[in-house]
């Protein structure tokens, strides 16, 4: 068990010490609120992008998904967007926070925690599963957090209590708020906001490259004619590049942005929001695993536990604070609960590693 908790510790740690070094910037004037919401709008718009798009088109091949483990993580997380939906409306009155709850529920740090504590369990085999798996399981975690936060924006909100946001941006004009206030949900915007998203953007360029891929004919010695990062390196490693900064730029973002004088204005909403996603998530969905299972719909072994594991119970996504921020949301509680899901998620994926090995399906 020790090894198991060094595994976690060393999968979550750090996040943490990015965090930290966030809060050491701010602290000693490296970076200010107007340099940390310019990073935030860059790190979003193009870092996230090239992450997504390079987590997608590093699937090695469409053919070999596992549909079946793929159809059941779609359907599972489909129940918890469901289930987030009433509970983000029950459990607070501000909506630019409903959104941010909602991610609470289903989306996790699956691309980063999530893949090296599957590695770390059960090594090469759960880590190629967990790879072909971020095909349907990081475009439904992208497209349902954007619907979310395009549906319950809330500019006028974000303004009223930080003075950020586009309103904030023209000095926050009272025609320029009412407008806001007033807005309602309009489909073709919430349409036009998903379509323009940077992250969908990425999903859908990398799917329709690796479906090219697919296409695209192979040698006599079985490789393909063409592969974007063999035959135009000096386009992929730039797109790379920048994806491996995305991550760890929002962190150290996040960690200038924390102020914890902050937390007393969400204080319920912050616990909610960690308790849904350390205990309510995975308890749903190993539930309905358990209950496919028994169906004989699926067939799990070691390798799907971890990668489920991994879905489920990880910390809050990073990506989340900075869709927030971007598209309306409440990107302070955003950030809280990636902080404090984070801390406590070393505990909470111990306990499950735990319970897992217990019953012998780790």
């Amino acid at each position: 068990m020790l090894a198991v908790l060094a595994y976690a510790f060393s999968a979550i740690m750090p996040i943490i010490l990015l965090i930290l070094t966030g809060v050491l910037a701010r602290r000693t004037g490296f970076l200010d609120p107007a340099t940390t919401r310019k990073l935030n709008r860059f790190n979003f718009r193009f870092n996230f992008m090239a992450m997504v798009f390079v987590n997608i088109y590093g699937v090695e091949s469409i053919r070999q998904m596992p549909l079946r483990m793929g159809l059941f993580c779609i359907i599972s997380l489909s129940v918890l967007i469901l289930l987030s939906i009433a509970l983000s409306g029950l459990l607070t009155r501000e909506r630019f926070r409903r959104g941010v709850l909602m991610q609470s529920v289903f989306r996790s740090n699956y691309a980063v925690i999530g893949l090296a504590v599957v590695t770390s369990l059960v090594g090469e085999e759960g880590a190629r599963l967990a790879a072909f798996l971020q095909l349907p399981v990081v475009m439904l975690f992208n497209l349902a957090s954007v619907t979310a936060l395009s549906v319950f924006c809330d500019y006028e909100a974000q303004y009223r209590l930080y003075g950020e946001g586009p309103l904030a941006e023209t000095g926050g004009t009272a025609a320029g708020r009412q407008a806001q206030a007033s807005a309602g949900v309009d489909l073709g915007q919430v349409l036009k906001r998903i379509l323009t998203n940077p992250l969908v953007q990425g999903l859908m360029l990398g799917f329709v490259t690796l479906i090219i891929r697919e296409l695209v004919p192979a040698g006599l010695d079985g490789e393909k004619v063409f592969l974007l990062q063999r035959d135009l390196p000096w386009l992929y490693s730039p797109i790379q590049s920048l994806g491996k900064v995305a991550t760890p730029l929002a962190l150290i973002v996040l960690g200038a942005q924390l102020e914890m004088s902050e937390i007393r204005g969400f204080r319920k909403e912050l616990i909610a929001g960690v308790l849904m996603r350390l205990v309510l998530a995975p308890a749903l969905g190993f539930s309905m695993l358990f209950l496919a299972v028994k169906a004989g719909w699926v067939q799990v072994g070691p390798p799907e536990i971890a990668v489920l594991l991994s879905i489920y119970g990880s910390p809050q996504a990073v990506a989340s604070i900075v869709m927030s921020a971007e598209m309306g949301g409440d990107s302070h509680l955003a950030g809280q609960i990636v902080v404090w899901s984070s801390i406590f998620g070393m505990g909470s994926l111990f306990i499950l590693i735990f319970i897992m090995r217990s019953i012998g399906l780790l």
